[in-house]
């Protein structure tokens, strides 16, 4: 039996890849595939280029306060949507084999 702290990282880990896909997913939706591979993330507004930090799926949103570091203006709360539908996508693919494979609290 594999218990619920050993499966942790996993889920952490699946989440955030998730959201980094589902991050991905929606910048490709607004500015389209060329724009999107070319170049550094960047804020839409001053053109920053954005650190590691200001890229973590789900947690930068939150910890940043939707705003950006360099200029101040709000993020839209729709980039976030789409990391949580990333990750809620990945998790809701990981958590069933997870369960399948006995994982007890």
């Amino acid at each position: 039996m594999v218990t619920i702290l050993e499966v942790l990282p996993l889920v952490a880990i699946t989440a955030l890849f998730g959201g980094a896909v589902g991050s991905f997913a929606g910048v490709v939706a607004c500015r389209g595939l060329r724009h999107s591979l070319v170049g550094h993330s960047r804020c839409d507004s001053c053109a920053h280029t954005l650190g590691w930090y200001e890229l973590v799926p789900l947690v930068s949103f939150v910890t940043l306060r939707a705003r950006c570091t360099s200029c101040g203006s709000k993020i839209g709360f729709g980039v976030y949507v789409w990391e949580l539908a990333g990750a809620s996508i990945a998790l809701a693919a990981v958590v069933p084999l997870v369960v399948a494979f006995g994982a007890t609290a």
